[in-house]
Parts: structure tokens; C-alpha cells; sequence
């Protein structure tokens, strides 16, 4: 029995030990099973996030740049101007279309030339008597006051130029013409004070004079005093029975200030504080300037002389030519009548649309018979003659009439430019000799057919900015009249009578926004600006005003343009600049220019042009930046092609440079890690200072040296990243428990990233 018992648990003792065995082998391969992944995961990320790499700091050149896309325009463009009267047969050329010099770009009308051509040398024969008539005349060579009052303040002297010192000092003197200076200040105490207050006002030489207060409010108390002695910009003491109440500066109360034209001062008429009345003369000149009507004569003649020339020059061909080679970017013209009867070129097409119209362009005595070629559309070879009387063009639709809208100090249109087949008159309420401000004024105007035409009983008319009024149109079948007033907006208020009202609102209130220094009153003190009278010293106030404007758009008025012609080489880019790099580009600056349609070349450019408008799309403001190109000639470049600039904004040669992955940051501070015998980590940290930056190299102006050796940890691109997450089955923390992405500066500091698992 004990023999059995004995064996039995031996072999219980046995097999125990076997399941014990088979237990821990299979543990052995779950954990196998478990880690194997783990330990491949974290070898592969270390071998593709985490490789350590080593930099020798070099000297080199690095640069700054700013990127931008467009397309290639001409540099140069050409306008082909025709004058608003000539009538246009055919056009032969649309936007795009390649050209030479010389060749036809449109059709003219030959009646409405010669017509043109007769009207334009009317009008300079008119012109040259007006300009006779008034080429003696001057302006006043005195500047005279409108106003009555007393001199305060006087910036011009003898030899001085009018303009210069009106430039410099806001008018030629100042005029008190109420009789008050007056002073602001703030009160130490209101007791005892009311408006109409008598106080003390010391002046700074020691006198004092009696003011009365005429604003009041516990902040400001304006005082009034008589501007007979008392200079402007004098500091003051104010005070009552003995108390002091403050300090202030004197002003003029109601300022008129003294412009005048241009001209030398040949001697100053009055002196400070002299007393003077409406009439008088305040300054003497040397030089009197040509009276402005006639340099407005001399500027609408040379208007019309360009206008003729351009006439006679169409008028050998009937047709419009290329003046130089380039491309169509604009038509600005339509053919007359129906655009899609334009496709008739030549002599035929201009011989037909002249019969239709009943236009004979024969000169010559015409009282007796015009001959007229009336086309039949179905026998070209029948030629009726009609009488004057049977030929009668009906003038139907809307005409347009170009008058330039009133400005202040600018004269009054007094011709109206002849149409296709009607001339006009022109005359202005009031008929005044320049337009005056805050007056409304209307055009009294009178179109008179030619012989041959006729205004129909419905044809209406047209002047920008004017409202048509009393259209009639005479019953007569030919040489008839329509006649019409046109009504303009009333001309601005003039700034003088702006600023008049401005200092009488001062005064009632009592605002003291403007401190009176002695200099020229400024517009919020109500300084109201007089100009220089004529010899009967009827002065009226006016602004300065320039007949620069009135000149341009009487020349728009009477010549459109045409054609635009891009001219020249293909070698103007514009690019789009974001808000962040725009205060970065200057004006001279040099960029590489790659066109997609040559990708194997690239041009040399230059900054010629900053755009201070910005546009705004999806919340993203860029700014125009235009680019010359200077080598595309022979290149094959045309305009429109696709390019990208590359600007150069700084560059910085033999500089020591580092791989940008290499630089570390931790708040202020920028660090690289120096390759050494260290056994912490990648080596010793070492603060540094950068410069520019590419975006693969960085500059480093101290902290390193040629030669020496930085390390860091390569950072992988987001798809191999991706990649390597994809093949780890499960979470886990990176190697030396660091932080995963942008290169783990070791020995602490974020890169960016966040803990796996």
C-alpha cells in the first residue's frame, strides 16, 4: 500500500510540473505574440521619424523671396482716337486680332468727313477771332479788398511770388471784419461771470483793454476784444476785479483772408492794423498774367487743331490705319446701323452706306442740284438724280451732346461741336463770364439741320449730367431746328462761403478747435479766402481753379477712342501679392520669371510698380505688383501666357547657414545641439541668433563657427508619418519617451506632434 501510494504521487508531482512548463511556454509566446509588434513599431518609427543627422555649419549665400503668378500683357499701349462726328462704316478688326502699320482697321463715311473737316476749320476761324479780340487782355495787376475792414496780418512783402506765399501761408493777408479779436480759455472760476461780462485783458506788452464774454461753460469762456491794437497770436491774461480767471492766445474773430492771382508783389499797399474799406488796394504787381479766357481760347484751339489733323489724315484713305504693329485689345467703335451689315469691306460698303444715307461728297456750288447715287438693292447699275429737296435724311433716335458740366471759375462752353448732318449754338442763364459757385445754371441750346437733313418730330437729345427740359422741334422738311434746355446740378458751394459759415457757427457756439498763432487762420476758425478784384476793385470771392480739368474733358468730348493697340513686347507681368509680403516689395527690386509655356527658360524682371489698392477674396487681401520684363525679346513670349515670378527680397552671401531642421526653439530662445562628447542626449545646447531663412537653410549671425557640428532629428513628411501609424498595430510612446513630429529637441522642448497611444 505504501509502495503504491508513493509512485502515484510521484506521478502527480510529474505531471504537475509538465502543465507548469506547458504554462510558461505559453506565455512565453503570448508575450511574444504581443511585444513582437510593439518592438518592430517603435524601431520603425525610430528608423522614419526619429533619425539623427548631423550638419557642419557652412558658409553661403541665402535668399529671401516672394511668389507670384499672372499673365504677360504688352508694356506699351496705343490709343487711335477718332473725332465723336464721323460716321463709321465698317469695322475690320476685333479684339485679338494681330496687326501691322498700315493696315485698315475701319471704314469711315466720306460725307461725314468732309463735313467734319468743314466744321473743324469753322470753329478755328471762330476761335482765331475770339483769341483776337481778347489777346491784350490782363488780369488786374492790383489785389483789391471786397470787404471792409482792418488789416491784422500780412505774409507777403515786395518781390514775393503771389503763389509761394499762399503756398506757405494759406493767403496774401488776413482781414478782421468785425471789429473783435477774441481769446479762449479755460476758467478757474465762473463766479460772478455771465455772458456779456465786461473782464480785464492784459496784453503781453502791459496794456489792458476791456472784453466782453460771449461763450461761457464751466470748461471754456471766450472772451471779445477790439481788434484796433491787439496783435494776433498776443498771450493774454483774462481776469475780474483783480482775480485772475486764465491765459490764452488772441485770435481773429471773423478772418477774411487776401488771395490773389499770380504775380510778382511790386509793393504792399496797406500796414498792420490799418483801417480799410471795400475797394481799397492791398498789393501792387509787377507782372499781370493773360486774361483766362484767353488761355481758354489758346487750349480749345489747340484742341482743334489735333482734330483737324486727325481728319485730314482719314480722310486720304476714308479709313482708319495702324499707326504701329501689335494686338487689338480693345474696340471702342461700332459700325453704323446694324453691326452685322459690317461684313461689307471696301469701296462698295462705303459708296453704299453713303447713297443710303442721301450724302453727297461732292464739293463745290450745290445751290442749284446735288447729284446723289441712289442704290437699289436689286440694280446696282440704276442711278437716279434727286434734287436737293427729295434727298432728306431723317435724324431720328437719340443725339448725343457733349457739354462740359459747370465748375467753379471755369468759362462757359460757347460752341457746340458739329454732328453728322446738324450744327448748333449755345448760351448759358446766368451768362455769367465764369461760372460762379452754388448756382445752378442751364444751357440754352439750338441744333440746326444741314441741308438734306431733317429732325424728326420724335428725336430727342442727350447731355451727361443735365436734366433735358422744352425739346421742340420747327415743322420745315429740311434745314430744320430742334431746340432744348439742358438743366445742371448746381456748382459746388465755394469754400470761402463755407468757411464764412463755419466761423459764424464759431462764434455763436464759441468752439475754439483752432489756437490763433500769429499764422494764417485755419479753415475751422472761419477764414474766409477773397481772390484779387479786377480794377474797379469789385472783388468776388472764388476759389483757385485750373482749366487743366475743363481742358481734358472738352478734348473727351470731342475725340473717343477708337482702338487700343497693345505695342511691343510681351514684357509687362502684374502679380498678386498677399497682405503678409506686400510691405516687403520695393520698387527696383529684381525677380526670375518662368513662363508654363517655356518652362525650360526664365527672364530677369524688375519691380516697377506697387499698387497701394488692395483687393479682398475669401477674406484674403493681395496687392497688384507689376514687373518688368527686360530679356523677352526673340524669346516667342506672347501676351497673356501664364508666368510665375519669384521676387528677390534680401540675400545675404558668405554667411554661416545651418538646415533649418537643425534650429530648435523654446519661447524666445532659438538653440542647435553642437555635436560633442556628451552623453546626454544629441549634445551640448547652445543658444544662437538667426538671420534669413529659405525654408530649407536658415542664416546664423553668432553662437556658431565655421566647421562645427550641429545634430538633430530629421522630421519625416506627413504621408511617411501617416504610413508608419498605419503599421503599428496599436499605441505606444516614441522612443525616449520625446514628443512625435517636427524633430523631438531631446533633453526637453516641443516640436509640435502629441504622444502616441
Amino acid at each position: 500500500m505504501g509502495t503504491k501510494g508513493t509512485k502515484s504521487a510521484k506521478k502527480k508531482m510529474t505531471k504537475k510540473k509538465w502543465i507548469i512548463v506547458a504554462a510558461v511556454v505559453a506565455a512565453g509566446v503570448l508575450l511574444a505574440v504581443f511585444l513582437l509588434p510593439q518592438f518592430l513599431f517603435r524601431a520603425n518609427m525610430q528608423s522614419e521619424a526619429g533619425i539623427t543627422r548631423t550638419a557642419s555649419v557652412e558658409k553661403g549665400t541665402i535668399e529671401t523671396t516672394v511668389v507670384g503668378s499672372g499673365n504677360l500683357a504688352a508694356g506699351d499701349t496705343l490709343q487711335i482716337k477718332l473725332p465723336s462726328d464721323v460716321t463709321v462704316d465698317t469695322v475690320l478688326v476685333d479684339a485679338g486680332d494681330t496687326v501691322a502699320a498700315g493696315d485698315t482697321l475701319a471704314t469711315l463715311n466720306a460725307a461725314s468727313l468732309q463735313s467734319a473737316i468743314a466744321n473743324a476749320e469753322e470753329e478755328l476761324s471762330s476761335l482765331d477771332s475770339k483769341i483776337d479780340e481778347v489777346k491784350d487782355d490782363t488780369e488786374s495787376n492790383t489785389i483789391t479788398s471786397a470787404v471792409s475792414g482792418r488789416v491784422k496780418q500780412i505774409f507777403a512783402g515786395e518781390g514775393d511770388s503771389t503763389s509761394n506765399i499762399i503756398d506757405e501761408n494759406g493767403s496774401l493777408a488776413v482781414v478782421s471784419i468785425d471789429g473783435k479779436m477774441k481769446v479762449t480759455f479755460t476758467p478757474s472760476s465762473t463766479d460772478g461771470l455771465g455772458i456779456g461780462s465786461e473782464v480785464d485783458v492784459t496784453l503781453s506788452d502791459g496794456d489792458t483793454e476791456t472784453g466782453t464774454v460771449s461763450t461761457l461753460s464751466a470748461k471754456s469762456c471766450t472772451v471779445t476784444l477790439t481788434d484796433n491794437g491787439p496783435t494776433c497770436g498776443d498771450d493774454v491774461i483774462i481776469s475780474l476785479d483783480g482775480t485772475e480767471l486764465g491765459t490764452g492766445t488772441l485770435e481773429i474773430n471773423a478772418p477774411i483772408a487776401i488771395l490773389g492771382g499770380t504775380g510778382t508783389i511790386e509793393s504792399v499797399d496797406v500796414s498792420l492794423n490799418e483801417s480799410i474799406s471795400s475797394g481799397d488796394t492791398l498789393f501792387t504787381l509787377t507782372e499781370a498774367a493773360v486774361s483766362r479766357e484767353y488761355e481758354t481760347l489758346l487750349t480749345e484751339r489747340t484742341e482743334y487743331e489735333e482734330i483737324l489733323r486727325i481728319l485730314l489724315k482719314y480722310a486720304e484713305t476714308n479709313s482708319i490705319t495702324a499707326e504701329s504693329g501689335g494686338t487689338i485689345s480693345e474696340v471702342s467703335i461700332t459700325a453704323a446701323g446694324d453691326s452685322s451689315a459690317s461684313t461689307s469691306t471696301g469701296s462698295d460698303a462705303q459708296s453704299s452706306s453713303s447713297a443710303a444715307r442721301g450724302v453727297s461728297s461732292l464739293s463745290g456750288n450745290t445751290d442749284d442740284f446735288v447729284q446723289l447715287l441712289s442704290a437699289s438693292s436689286g440694280d446696282s447699275e440704276n442711278i437716279t438724280l434727286l434734287t436737293e429737296s427729295d434727298a432728306v435724311t431723317e435724324l431720328t433716335g437719340v443725339t448725343e451732346i457733349f457739354v462740359n458740366n459747370p465748375a467753379i471759375g471755369n468759362t462757359p462752353q460757347s460752341t457746340i461741336m458739329p454732328g453728322n448732318g446738324y450744327t448748333g449754338t449755345i448760351s448759358w442763364e446766368p451768362a455769367d463770364l465764369k461760372f460762379e459757385a452754388g448756382t445752378v445754371y442751364a444751357a440754352n441750346i439750338t441744333l440746326t439741320a444741314a441741308p438734306g437733313y431733317h429732325f424728326s418730330s420724335d428725336a430727342t437729345v442727350n447731355v451727361a449730367g443735365a436734366k433735358i427740359e422744352n425739346i421742340t422741334v420747327s415743322p420745315e422738311t429740311s434745314g430744320n431746328v430742334l431746340a432744348f434746355r439742358a438743366v445742371f446740378e448746381a456748382t459746388a458751394q465755394d469754400t470761402q462761403q463755407d468757411q464764412q459759415a463755419a466761423s459764424a457757427e464759431s462764434n455763436a457756439q464759441g468752439d475754439n478747435s483752432a489756437a490763433a498763432s500769429g499764422g494764417m487762420p485755419s479753415g475751422s476758425s472761419g477764414s474766409t479766402s477773397y481772390s484779387a478784384s479786377n480794377a474797379s476793385g469789385s472783388a468776388a470771392a472764388s476759389t483757385a481753379s485750373s482749366s487743366g480739368s475743363s481742358s481734358s474733358d472738352s478734348e473727351d468730348s470731342l475725340l473717343q477712342t477708337a482702338f487700343t493697340i497693345q505695342t511691343g513686347e510681351a514684357n509687362s507681368l502684374t502679380v498678386n501679392v498677399d497682405e503678409l509680403d506686400i510691405l516687403t516689395i520695393d520698387i527696383g527690386q529684381e525677380a526670375t520669371i518662368v513662363l508654363d509655356a517655356l518652362p525650360d527658360d526664365s527672364f530677369h524682371g524688375t519691380v516697377t510698380k506697387i499698387s497701394n489698392s488692395g483687393t479682398v477674396q475669401s477674406g484674403v487681401t493681395t496687392y497688384p505688383v507689376t514687373i518688368t520684363l527686360d530679356d523677352i525679346s526673340g524669346s516667342g513670349a506672347l501676351t497673356g501666357m501664364n508666368a510665375t515670378a519669384t521676387i528677390s527680397i534680401a540675400t545675404s552671401t558668405d554667411v554661416l547657414l545651418i538646415p533649418l531642421d537643425a534650429l530648435q526653439e523654446m519661447g524666445n530662445e532659438q538653440f542647435v545641439y553642437i555635436v560633442g562628447d556628451s552623453d546626454e542626449g544629441l549634445g551640448e545646447r547652445r543658444i544662437v541668433e538667426t538671420g534669413l531663412s529659405d525654408g530649407t537653410n536658415v542664416e546664423i549671425i553668432s553662437g556658431l563657427s565655421e566647421g562645427e557640428q550641429v545634430a538633430y532629428i530629421e522630421s519625416t513628411s506627413a504621408g511617411d508619418s501617416e504610413q508608419t501609424m498605419m503599421q503599428g498595430m496599436g499605441g505606444g510612446t516614441p522612443p525616449n519617451g520625446g514628443n512625435m513630429g517636427g524633430g523631438t529637441p531631446p533633453n526637453g522642448g516641443n516640436m509640435g506632434g502629441g504622444p502616441m497611444g
